[in-house]
C-alpha cells in the first residue's frame, strides 16, 4: 500500500511508456519553439540554368533527322530473342590468333553475326527487301538479290551506317576486312557515297557500348534491322537440368509491317539463332 508501484488492477494507460511520454513531450515542444520565434532553415537560393538552342547543321545530323522522320511513317513489329553466344565467342577465341597469322585480321564477333543474317537470309529472302511507294496501286514490294548490310559505327561525328555489299558470297574473314576497312574510313570522315548508299538491312551491335535490350527503327527503306545487346553471364538449363554459367545476349529485330508478318520475322529470327548458337550448322550451309 505505500509502495510507488502501480496496482495490478490498473489499466494500462494509467502509466505510459516513457516512448509515449517522449513522444508527447516533443510534440508539445513544436509549437513552443514557433511561438519563441525560431527560424526554419533558409532554402537555398535557386538559380535558372542557361537553356541552349543547338542548330542541326552537320551532314550526319541533318542526315538522321531526315531519315528518322521517315522512318516513323512506317507501322512496324518488333520482336525479341535470347542468344546463348558461349559456343560462338569460344570459337571467336580460338580462331583470333590463327586468323591474324594467316590473314592478318582478328575476327571479331560481329563478322560472325553478319555472316549469321546472310545465311538466315538465305532461308528467308522477304526478310531482305523494301516495300514500294506508299501511294503505289497495287502496293508492292521489291525482294533485293544482294545481301548489302549494314552496320551502325559510332564516331566522334556522329552514328553512321555503310553497309557490306554481297555478303552472301564474302566468307568472314572477307567481311572482318570490310568492317575494318568500313570503320576506319568512317572516323576518318572518308566514306564513300557507294559506302553508304545501297543497304538491304542493318545490324547495331550496340550492345558494344552498354544496353541491355535496344529497340531501333528501320530507316532507308529497308525492312528490317536488329540490334544487339551486351552480352552478360547468366544462369541457364543444360539438357540434364543442370544450372551452367552462360553467355547470353538479347537481339530485337524491328520489321515494316505492310508486308512482313510475325511469323515471318519469327523463323528468320530462329534461324539466325540456330547459326549462332550451333556454329557447326555452318559447315552444312557454306558454299
Amino acid at each position: 500500500m505505500g509502495s510507488s508501484q502501480p496496482c495490478r488492477r490498473c489499466l494500462p494507460w494509467c502509466h505510459p511508456p516513457a516512448s509515449a511520454a517522449s513522444a508527447a513531450s516533443v510534440a508539445s515542444a513544436a509549437p513552443a519553439a514557433a511561438a519563441a520565434g525560431v527560424a526554419a532553415p533558409a532554402r537555398p537560393t535557386i538559380r535558372a540554368g542557361e537553356d541552349k538552342v543547338i542548330e542541326i547543321t552537320d551532314g550526319v545530323g541533318r542526315g538522321m533527322v531526315k531519315s528518322m522522320n521517315e522512318a516513323l511513317k512506317m507501322p512496324t513489329m518488333a520482336l525479341g530473342e535470347e542468344i546463348d553466344m558461349t559456343d560462338i565467342l569460344r570459337l571467336q577465341k580460338s580462331l583470333k590468333a590463327s586468323s591474324e597469322k594467316n590473314y592478318g585480321v582478328k575476327v571479331t564477333v560481329t563478322s560472325f553475326m553478319v555472316k549469321a543474317m546472310s545465311l538466315a537470309l538465305n532461308e528467308h529472302p522477304k526478310i531482305n527487301s523494301k516495300f514500294g511507294p506508299g501511294d503505289a496501286n497495287p502496293p508492292y514490294y521489291t525482294v533485293v538479290g544482294s545481301h548489302n548490310i549494314s552496320i551502325a559505327i559510332d564516331t566522334d561525328y556522329g552514328l553512321v551506317v555503310p553497309n557490306i555489299k554481297d555478303c552472301a558470297n564474302l566468307s568472314v574473314i572477307e567481311i572482318q576486312n570490310e568492317i575494318m576497312r568500313l570503320a576506319k574510313d568512317a572516323k576518318a570522315n572518308k566514306l564513300k557515297v557507294n559506302d553508304i548508299m545501297g543497304g538491304t538491312i542493318t545490324l547495331s551491335n550496340i550492345g558494344v557500348i552498354g544496353t541491355k535490350d535496344p529497340r531501333p527503327i528501320p530507316f532507308g527503306g529497308q525492312s528490317v534491322i536488329g540490334a544487339s545487346g551486351r552480352t552478360m553471364v547468366l544462369p541457364r538449363y543444360n539438357e540434364k537440368m543442370e544450372l551452367k554459367p552462360r553467355q547470353i545476349m538479347m537481339i530485337r529485330w524491328v520489321a515494316d509491317h505492310r508486308h512482313l508478318d510475325g511469323a515471318s520475322l519469327a523463323r528468320f529470327s530462329n534461324s539466325f539463332k540456330k547459326y549462332m548458337e550451333e556454329p557447326g550448322e555452318w559447315l552444312l550451309a557454306l558454299r
